[in-house]
């Protein structure tokens, strides 16, 4: 019984490490693969929809703890809800690289732009 437990308190606690670097990646990487003038909209929507989950997933596993008749049931469902979200999140393994070219090669075309502008006011 002390082995299924140390089992798992370990997993509880890389899962508490591992859940904490979501957030800084997730907004490093929208940021990387954003154009400049388009970054304040996707930045009010990431955070409007994580202050959404933060304030109503609490109410949510309340209501699923009630109606699914105990805690561990609602939590395995909730564990599953991360789950399904670190497996999007690993997707963008396959297409980030490609959006950060294309952002750096929009970049690049805005200030070129720019910078004829600039000369044909001189």
């Amino acid at each position: 019984d002390s082995m299924n437990y140390l089992v798992l308190c370990s997993i509880s606690i890389m899962a508490g490490i591992l859940s904490g670097i979501t957030g800084p990646i997730v907004k490093a990487t929208l940021q990387n693969v954003t154009m400049p003038n388009a970054r304040g909209q996707a930045f009010a929507l990431l955070n409007t929809f994580d202050d959404f989950g933060r304030g109503l997933g609490p109410a949510f596993v309340a209501w699923m703890i009630e109606k699914l008749g105990g805690r561990r049931n609602a939590f395995n469902i909730g564990i599953c809800g991360w789950i399904f979200c670190g497996i999007l999140n690993g997707f963008l393994y396959l297409t980030v690289e490609a959006d950060e070219e294309k952002v750096r090669l929009g970049v690049e075309q805005n200030a070129n732009i720019s910078e004829r502008e600039c000369v044909e006011l001189s």
